[in-house]
């Protein structure tokens, strides 16, 4: 999956340039993986605004408290 999100953004980096990318993403243990600054890097002309990971077991076991997280998460990036 990582391999094809970065072929996306590679191959619209013209189209991208100047933007702010907001990376967020549930997950199995392995969180952002990186993948904030390896988007960084690979798109240096635009903004990486501060990601979210969420592992998948909490929004199956606390949704009431992931969704104020990510409510408290929107609202700091100014959302």
């Amino acid at each position: 999956m990582e391999a094809l999100l970065y072929t996306f953004f590679e191959t619209n980096a013209d189209a991208l340039s100047g933007k702010t990318l907001i990376p967020f993403s549930t997950h199995a243990g392995s969180g952002l993986s990186g993948f904030d600054r390896k988007l960084s890097n690979a798109l240096s002309d635009s903004t990486v605004a501060k990601g979210l990971a969420i592992a998948g077991t909490d929004c199956q076991n606390s949704p009431d408290r992931m969704e104020k997280m990510v409510e408290d998460w929107l609202h700091g990036l100014g959302f």
